[in-house]
């Protein structure tokens, strides 16, 4: 006999109120073997139906109390919506697991929203939205009511809970999103630290590209591409832009910095950066479906609203990197316009995976025009890259700020910002759509005013935003030694000097000074554009340093030594100020080694035989005519290593012992071919990347997994950067660099104090590269998958309530591991030894 059993319930979600309808169609059949066991003894047909009956009964019944999975899909008539249907469930249990214990789900929330501040997973927005309730109402909808919705021709979802339009595709796979008007508004905020004239964009708003992208007659992709210099520039002008567009019709932006949890939560599921980035961008297309909304219909979808959800939710779940374009395609395919503004410098190191971009929205562009939609897509980046993209895509190139830019001091108010801001240059957009709906924000202004418990993306996080803006103002960014409030800037490094200063420094200088002990200090050479000491304001702010700065040198041809102590650029400056502000008792030489081209362009660059003439200067013994150094700072580099005498005096200073640091690279991917700079890939030199002051490398960063530097490849902070001489913040691996040659430095006077200054064994094994890398290894720490090696000088020197002896006997034990026993044996005997 064979049994059909349809399960209905009653209550969707897990609740274990079901009723059981039976449609039973049977035909019977004896054997021996079926009429074997329990029912061996029945007589007849009816018999055994009796007793089959209700034991079937009972097992339908329990497996409907336990919460049979599948039951709520068998009232779904039309099998193309189970994908959308599974994962409502799966929110569901997921959402219902949180709840369980109140307590412990309110703490849990309270904590998210520490951590993940500008970051919206499903428990977020359950918790901020009810959004378990709006689930269970559609599957509600789905299951009991879809027959009789089906019937009336009516759609069924409601106008009250459109947003799962992109709440539901957004969430599959424990996804995340990036509320990008929370970063969009942090970047203001940072924002507000930087001088103006390295946030001056009025000129770029002036581009006649800007104005044909903007209000053209034929929608287009703009590739805005900037320099090292521009960056920040860039930023300032992607937020205007975006501000700008949101007023006047739908934008979809991501903007530079994104949280940090969004590059774990992308890693941590496998997920390309690439792609990680798209699928951010089709979840805000979804996301103004809503504005498409009137009278309370779906007017553009009709009948298909079910169809589309359960499509897109299809798509979220099983879409690569290159899928994400046809999703994005369905989203904005019922819009008439909509702008697209990218900063692809989030993307940090995986910045290739963007340059097929221009093309793909190009022919996404024409696609969606047969559709009625136009779409105009801008992408910005802070390295040239028009090399990389088709010759049909439109760049913008965005350089330095003018010389001298309008002068904004004693100006009113509204008169500042026509200089900064000029509304009257901007082109009119032309609007052809709506007001966004409530759901979807526009402007921080509107924000302020209508942020409630509705919003469905944020929630009522005006006061999160309120304080972000008030901490960043708080910290002070002041000079290293300033103490902040607790709370600092994306990537400040003022924890990391607080550390510095706190724990490693005390360990090393508190000792000579208790006791009177004296030492040979050590000596580093920094081949830069000089260092500024001839403007008296430069006179007074440098002045607690001037003491360490044992030379002043010109090494560029027909220049004389006083031009080392001019520094117009303020690079090599600042530079040595990183460098003495680490090391308190390392002596400088400095060296002048920058020239102009002889093309009449003002930008410095490093001359190759200025750089060959001061690495043999400082080398050389001082009994021969040089210096005698024992660190060489090279904060620069070429694409190419050409000049046999350039490479031939590193050669001979890593004989001398000698060692010699040099910045990477400050493009990204977007470098020279080789990855990463010369001299930074000699094997002579010890190679330094720039990281923010938490160890997260920076969007400059070189490439993670380039075969050059493999193993003598560390990074130190290279972000907002002070010196004294100047107001700006310093952000690149040049800076990085002399912070990682002060920490070498640093290790060198440990071991020319006592107990180590006894053991000559040491000071020999310390001038060897392979001594100096072990010992920097063991004071980094390696964060994320690109496994950067971020350097923690404390993590060995000065660690709280370890003894200075038991320092000196772990620097000991890790030469020993490349040496051999005998080092440090005259102050830490071997076992067995008198």
């Amino acid at each position: 006999m064979a049994f059909v059993a349809v399960i209905t319930p009653t209550t969707p979600g897990r609740s274990v109120n079901y009723s059981l309808r039976f449609e039973v169609f049977y035909y019977i059949t004896f054997t021996s073997t079926l009429l074997a066991g329990s029912v061996s003894g029945c007589r007849s047909a009816n018999t055994y139906f009796t007793i089959l009956l209700p034991l079937l009964d009972i097992v339908l019944k329990t497996w409907a109390l336990a919460g049979f999975n599948s039951a709520s899909k068998r009232h779904i008539m039309d099998l193309s919506h189970q994908c959308l249907v599974d994962e409502i469930e799966r929110q569901i249990r997921i959402l219902e697991s949180d709840t369980s214990d109140n307590l412990t789900a309110r703490r849990r929330t309270a904590r998210r929203r520490e951590e993940y501040l500008g970051i919206i997973d499903a428990r977020q927005q359950n918790s901020d939205q009810q959004y378990r309730t709006d689930l269970l109402t559609l599957l509600s909808n789905l299951t009991s009511d879809y027959l009789q919705s089906k019937a009336e021709n009516k759609p069924p979802l409601h106008l009250n809970n459109l947003s799962l339009f992109w709440q539901i595709p957004a969430f599959c796979g424990d996804a995340i999103v990036v509320d990008q008007n929370y970063a969009k508004d942090r970047s203001k905020a940072l924002q507000d630290h930087r001088a103006a004239k390295d946030t001056y964009t009025a000129d770029i708003w002036e581009r006649r590209e800007l104005t044909q992208w903007i209000s053209g007659p034929e929608p287009s992709v703009l590739v805005v591409q900037g320099t090292s210099q521009s960056v920040e520039r860039l930023e300032k002008f992607s937020v205007e832009m975006v501000d700008y567009l949101q007023e006047r019709c739908p934008t979809v932006f991501l903007l530079s910095p994104l949280p940090t949890f969004f590059y774990e939560n992308s890693f941590s599921r496998g997920v390309s950066r690439g792609g990680a980035v798209l699928r951010q961008i089709a979840v805000q297309c979804l996301r103004i479906i809503p504005s498409s909304v009137k009278d309370g219909t779906l007017s553009f979808l009709a009948n298909d609203a079910l169809s589309f959800l359960d499509k897109m939710t299809f798509n979220f779940q099983t879409a690569c990197h290159e899928d994400w374009f046809s999703s994005i395609e369905a989203a904005l395919s019922y819009q008439e316009q909509v702008y697209i503004v990218l900063d692809i410098s989030i993307l940090h190191q995986h910045s290739r995976d963007a340059f097929s971009w221009p093309a793909r929205f190009f022919n996404l562009i024409h696609k969606l025009r047969g559709q009625k939609t136009d779409l105009r897509v801008m992408i910005l980046t802070g390295r040239s890259i028009d090399g990389l993209l088709g010759a049909t895509t439109r760049i913008m190139s965005v350089d330095m700020a003018p010389q001298s830019p309008p002068h904004a001091d004693g100006l009113s108010e509204s008169e500042h910002a026509s200089v900064y801001l000029p509304q009257s240059n901007k082109p009119r957009v032309i609007v052809s759509l709506p007001a966004l709906a409530d759901d979807t924000e526009t402007t921080k202004e509107t924000f302020d005013q209508n942020s409630t418990q509705s919003d469905p993306i944020n929630g009522n996080r005006k006061e999160e935003r309120q304080n972000l803006v008030e901490g960043t103002h708080r910290s002070g960014l002041g000079s290293f030694q300033a103490a902040d409030s607790g709370v600092t800037s994306e990537g400040s490094p003022i924890s990391w000097f607080k550390n510095l200063t706190s724990k490693t420094q005390p360990a090393i200088y508190s000792s000579r000074s208790a006791k009177g002990i004296s030492f040979k200090p050590v000596k580093i050479a920094v081949l830069d554009t000089g260092f500024a000491y001839t403007e008296e304001h430069d006179k007074k702010s440098l002045k607690p340093y001037m003491h360490r700065i044992k030379k002043f040198v010109s090494f560029v041809e027909d220049e004389t030594d006083l031009e080392a102590m001019k520094d117009p650029s303020g690079h090599g400056t600042a530079v040595a100020v990183q460098l003495l502000k680490v090391s308190l008792g390392a002596v400088l030489y400095i060296c002048r080694v920058a020239t102009s081209s002889k093309d009449g362009n003002r930008e410095l660059f490093p001359d190759k035989q200025a750089v060959e003439r001061a690495i043999k200067k400082a080398v050389e013994d001082p009994e021969k005519g040089g210096w005698g150094v024992d660190i060489i700072n090279m904060s620069f580099g070429w694409a190419f290593d050409d000049h046999d005498g350039v490479r031939n005096a590193i050669r001979f200073a890593r004989r001398q012992g000698v060692h010699m640091f040099a910045s990477t690279s400050n493009d990204g991917l977007l470098g020279p071919p080789n990855d990463i700079l010369y001299p930074s890939r000699a094997p002579e030199v010890i190679a330094i990347d720039a990281a923010d002051g938490f160890g997260e490398y920076t969007r400059t960063t070189a490439s993670s997994v380039s075969s050059y530097g493999r193993g003598r490849r560390f990074s130190a902070p290279g972000t907002k950067l002070t010196s004294p001489h100047s107001a700006a913040l310093y952000d690149g691996s040049s800076f990085a660099c002399a912070i990682a040659a002060g920490i070498g430095a640093l290790v060198l006077e440990f071991a020319r104090q006592p107990p180590l200054q006894a053991s000559k064994t040491v000071q020999n094994s310390l001038k060897e590269m392979s001594a100096m890398i072990a010992i920097l290894e063991r004071m980094s720490a390696e964060k994320g998958p690109d496994r950067f090696k971020f350097l923690l000088p404390w993590t060995l020197l000065g660690k709280p309530g370890q003894p200075r002896e038991f320092t000196a006997y772990s620097l000991v034990d890790e030469l020993r591991n490349e040496f051999g026993l005998a080092v440090g044996s005259e102050v830490f005997p071997l076992e067995g030894e008198s």
